[in-house]
């Protein structure tokens, strides 16, 4: 156990962990204005996030208090990120192809001063509940969305939601890394300490994705607390990333993605004498394939603990809300334990009392004496015996001890929530029919209605149709598209339009559903398309310039498995003068011609055709037949003695139909 010793320290009586339900309706009240300085606000009662909309650094942001936590009063419009009067110290990098780029606008000042920069195409805009802004690096577009959600241990909408989306819009594969640079400020602490785990980390220090705890948090003063800052490393709603760095603010200004980085050196900003702390969070560059994107979210905001004051303090703190699943099969409390009195207390024990069916190691922990303004941190992982028998919410107590000081405890409250459970339906969005032996519409579409019955949001979400053979999407038409959040009880429509190239009947469609954190679940539903039958037709061509000539097509449709075909053309020689005969589209390929045998018209009024059909080729046109008009009526023209056969030899049955008497 690892103690540390400051001077003066004394917890206040403070709640700010509340229940789910206070003010649950005032969670959703969001505003957004401009201020004197031309940032972008959007807010709640809680806090707001500053977005800068100045060329200078525009798209940089910072997170303030508004309201604060409901039961403090003095935190209130309390700086989180360093930001005022335009944010311009954080700023996020990206690693791409081997070349380090900033993203949104260029800077004069220290941080990424003479860094690449891509160009913004879209300003910070408030689209719906968020702030979205992007900016191109070639075939890389990268969008940054701001937006408020609820704190893992509050349970209130009081952290800003951090997610950038990066889209490969080339047509090669790019390779892609992101860098989070958070210049951290609590209040009037510009260099306050991080707390992860049982750690209090005050000077330079590296974490890898497998030592990093599910959240940190940081107070701008111990010994009277104004304002405690969370951020989310693991979790449903944060994408894990894979190093995070705990540094001085000048260091990681200078360095855009490398950086001077000394470990176990305090937090003073490089080349100055203040101490000025900040975070970096690192996901290593991956392949991103043509028309793919890769999301990367974190969370920062307020966060909660529940504070008892004592002789011996005891804060303690938890997620408010736990999914439990086969990937997350525990959940962290954490115990901040302070000797506010001018005596050493002597054997000072921890213990925690958990609820049956819940479980952690070394529910005792025995830490020793405690010297006066002593702070020592525990931290325990707490499973499930049963994940099928979860409560709804569950009660849990700390408690502390010593030989020579009165005991102190805490209760804290933890609820429950099943994961995202995803279901879907595919449906066409128009009447298809079978006209002349093709679809109609074709292309035609279909929607998919994603509904979220879980109880809680899936986060990154992508939909991917899947067709089967015969299907493609049409001309511009994407598969894969983003949704981004997918709320708990939220259902979401997504619209594509579809390209029948030979099939009919009944066909499956698969829906395959992403998330962040590996989430996966492919849904299959089954559409109907009508029947395609084989099909023979003569139909006048139009465009016809010379009122004394007359032209008529010999279409063909679905005949993909006839190898000879052979019929007779009848006619009124009376009324029709045949002058030629040109092959259909049926016998080019490429612009080359393929062999065609010339029917025989030898005979008036009758034209004998007999051709093989040797390339799998299912419609089009088998020939034009050209008349000069010697009435004005041209009179009746029918296929007869029709006989298919496939390539194994079998008779092939196709429906002949005359359009031109049907017309008329």
């Amino acid at each position: 156990m690892k103690k540390y010793r400051y001077i003066n320290i004394a917890f206040i009586s403070l709640l700010l962990i509340l229940t789910l339900s206070f003010n649950a309706a005032a969670q959703n009240n969001f505003f957004k204005n401009e201020d004197e300085h031309n940032n972008l606000r959007f807010g709640n009662e809680y806090i707001v996030i500053v977005v800068n909309q100045n060329k200078n650094s525009q798209g940089r942001f910072a997170v303030e208090t508004t309201g604060g936590a409901p039961a403090r009063e003095n935190d209130d419009n309390k700086p989180l990120i360093y930001g005022r009067p335009n944010p311009w110290t954080s700023y996020t990098s990206l690693w791409i192809n081997d070349q380090k780029y900033v993203f949104g606008g260029s800077t004069e000042r220290r941080a990424g001063k003479n860094a690449r920069y891509g160009e913004v195409i879209q300003e910070p805009t408030v689209e719906g509940n968020r702030i979205v802004t992007k900016t191109r690096f070639n075939n890389i577009v990268v969008e940054q969305i701001l937006t408020i959600v609820k704190s893992s241990t509050t349970g209130l909408a009081d952290s800003a939601q951090i997610q950038y989306r990066v889209i490969n819009e080339g047509e090669e594969s790019e390779k892609v890394g992101l860098r989070i640079m958070l210049d951290t400020m609590l209040g009037e602490n510009d260099g306050a300490p991080f707390r992860l785990g049982e750690a209090t980390i005050s000077q330079d220090k590296l974490y890898y994705d497998k030592q990093l705890d599910d959240f940190w948090q940081a107070f701008d003063s111990v010994s009277n607390p104004q304002v405690t800052s969370q951020g989310s490393f693991i979790g449903a709603d944060v994408s894990t990333p894979d190093r995070v760095y705990f540094s001085d603010w000048g260091s990681l200004a200078d360095g855009v993605w490398d950086f001077d980085f000394n470990p176990g050196q305090e937090f003073i900003r490089k080349g100055e004498y203040e101490i000025d702390s900040a975070i970096a969070m690192y996901w290593v560059p991956e392949i991103i394939e043509p028309g793919d994107s890769k999301t990367y979210i974190t969370k920062y905001g307020l966060g909660g603990i529940t504070i008892v004051p004592g002789i011996l303090s005891l804060g303690v703190t938890s997620p408010a809300e736990v999914t439990l699943d086969n990937n997350n099969q525990s959940f962290p409390v954490v115990a901040y334990l302070e000797n506010t009195s001018e005596i050493n207390a002597r054997n000072v024990s921890l213990k925690i009392e958990l609820p049956n069916n819940f479980k952690a190691d070394e529910v005792s922990r025995n830490l020793g004496d405690m010297e006066p303004g002593d702070i020592s941190q525990t931290t325990w992982n707490i499973s499930v015996d049963n994940i099928n028998n979860l409560p709804e919410k569950m009660t849990y107590r700390v408690i502390v001890g010593a030989d020579n000081t009165d005991s102190n405890e805490v209760e804290r409250r933890v609820r429950f929530l099943g994961p995202p459970e995803l279901n879907a339906s595919i449906t066409l969005m128009e009447d298809v029919q079978s006209v002349d032996g093709r679809l109609e519409p074709n292309p035609f579409r279909i929607q998919a209605e994603i509904n979220n019955s879980g109880e809680t949001s899936l986060y990154g979400v992508e939909a991917e149709l899947i067709l089967p053979p015969g299907l493609v999407t049409a001309s511009q038409e994407k598969s894969k598209k983003h949704l981004g959040m997918l709320r708990d009880g939220e259902n979401i429509n997504i619209n594509w339009a579809i390209e029948a190239l030979r099939v009919d009947g009944t066909l499956p469609f698969a829906l395959k559903v992403t998330g962040i954190n590996n989430y996966q679940k492919t849904i299959v539903e089954e559409i109907s398309l009508p029947e395609l039958k084989p099909l023979i037709l003569l139909k006048e061509t139009m465009g016809q310039q010379d009122k004394d000539y007359y032209a008529v097509d010999i279409l063909a449709a679905n005949i993909s498995e006839v190898e000879n075909l052979s019929f007779e053309l009848n006619y009124n020689s009376n009324n029709l003068l045949l002058t030629h005969i040109s092959r259909g589209d049926f016998f080019v390929r490429d612009n080359n011609l393929l062999p065609f045998n010339r029917p025989d018209k030898s005979e008036p009024g009758k034209v004998i055709f007999d051709q093989e059909f040797p390339f799998n080729k299912a419609n089009g046109v088998i020939a034009t037949l050209h008349f000069k008009l010697k009435n004005e009526n041209p009179g009746s023209i029918s296929i007869n003695n029709l006989e298919a056969v496939t390539g194994t030899g079998e008779q092939f049955q196709i429906e002949q139909r005359n359009i031109i008497e049907e017309e008329n």
